[in-house]
């Protein structure tokens, strides 16, 4: 497999996050210092290396967690903000820490900002977290948006239709009112801060933001700081929903 698939596979981050490792020469195969993103490899005939320390190929591990408000999506935070690693099982540990025997490294599917909650998938997948955030795989996630005022439904094109933004376009999927100030809004490509962004472009402020689906997976009664891990039949479920 193609080297950056196997760093993914090791558990060392997302595929895209593992192909700056390889191109920014942190990575060793054979001892040897590898750049070259097409390079094949495999665990059982080559010893791969991150910063010297060797690479096996992880089982793959799924937690979903709730995510309270107030915790950053991050696994070290230089102002000393509460992180959602703090809320993880301790043999689970972010992607690029050294980690102790019988540890697991595992970093986040997406992000949450600071002030919004709900269900945050970690895993070690690397193949699994870039398809389900790739737009090509339309993976439904859904949100429960509280506003600063009364919903007006015919802003409701507008925003289904989207604007140019210096990140590219923004726009949201669906919009659905549960009460006047209460939406649920559906996303497939989650850019930063999209939902308060798009919503803010017409007058509303997001009081409230709370993820409850993302494909398959649901929060159901889950409560916040809590997570579970997947069972094997969820784990495949969510993996046949990007076609693995």
């Amino acid at each position: 497999m193609r080297i950056a698939r196997a760093l993914a596979n090791a558990g060392l981050g997302s595929r895209r996050k593992c192909e700056v490792f390889v191109t920014n020469g942190a990575i060793s195969v054979n001892g040897e210092i590898v750049r070259d993103l097409g390079r094949q490899v495999d665990f059982q005939n080559d010893t791969l290396m991150y910063r010297d320390k060797v690479l096996e190929a992880a089982p793959h591990v799924y937690f979903i967690l709730n995510k309270p408000e107030g915790y950053v999506v991050t696994a070290q935070d230089r102002h000393a903000r509460k992180t959602v690693f703090d809320l993880l099982p301790r043999h689970l540990v972010n992607a690029t820490r050294q980690s102790a025997t019988n540890r697991v490294r595992v970093f986040p599917v997406g992000r949450l900002d600071k002030d919004s909650s709900g269900l945050l998938l970690m895993t070690n997948d690397g193949e699994l977290a870039n398809r389900l955030i790739h737009p090509r795989f339309h993976v439904e996630k859904w949100y429960q948006v509280k506003l600063n005022r009364a919903w007006d439904a015919r802003d409701r094109n507008k925003v289904l239709e989207g604007f140019h933004s210096y990140d590219g376009f923004l726009k949201l999927e669906e919009v659905r009112p549960v009460s006047p100030r209460i939406l649920m809004v559906e996303l497939r490509e989650g850019k930063k801060r999209q939902i308060r962004r798009v919503l803010s472009r017409y007058g509303y402020e997001v009081i409230m933001l709370n993820r409850f689906s993302f494909g398959p997976l649901k929060l159901k009664h889950l409560a916040p700081g809590q997570g579970r891990f997947l069972t094997s039949y969820e784990a495949r479920e969510l993996r046949k929903t990007v076609d693995l």
